[in-house]
């Protein structure tokens, strides 16, 4: 299993908010969702990021939304590979990671290392800007 956020820069260089969370269920930190092969990013507002620890319905959480280097979870089952410098585009209702646009997926940042079609994680750059679904690429 990888270490979630392997990360050439110091922690101080990650960006985050604290939160409270609104969903019923509470939400999984890296560590928890790991162990239950969940995937970790969440969209909280309009913002894309990797919960640190689980949290809680109503409870305070802490969302990193930029990180230079960070593990997550990709969808291993459509035959999609990510080659260094591939747009990362996040799926809201899988919460899955793919390289593939769609006009209603996130564009999150992007590939920092190739990741193989039965690769579970590929290792991006998170780049921590508001959601925005894309009209068109460029």
């Amino acid at each position: 299993m990888p270490n979630a956020l392997r990360t050439a820069t110091p922690m101080g260089d990650w960006r985050s908010f604290k939160f409270v969370c609104e969903d019923s269920a509470g939400q999984l930190g890296i560590k928890d969702a790991l162990a239950a092969g969940d995937p970790y990013l969440y969209l909280i507002n309009d913002t894309v990021g990797a919960l640190l620890e689980s949290i809680d319905y109503d409870e305070e959480g802490v969302l990193i939304y930029h990180a230079e280097k960070i593990m997550v979870t990709k969808d291993e089952g459509q035959g999609e590979e990510f080659d260094p410098g591939d747009r990362v585009y996040w799926d809201p209702t899988t919460r899955l990671v793919t390289p593939t646009y769609n006009s209603g997926y996130f564009w999150i940042g992007i590939a920092t290392e190739a990741a193989g079609i039965s690769d579970e994680f590929v290792e991006i750059d998170l780049k921590g800007d508001h959601a925005e679904v894309e009209a068109v690429l460029p």
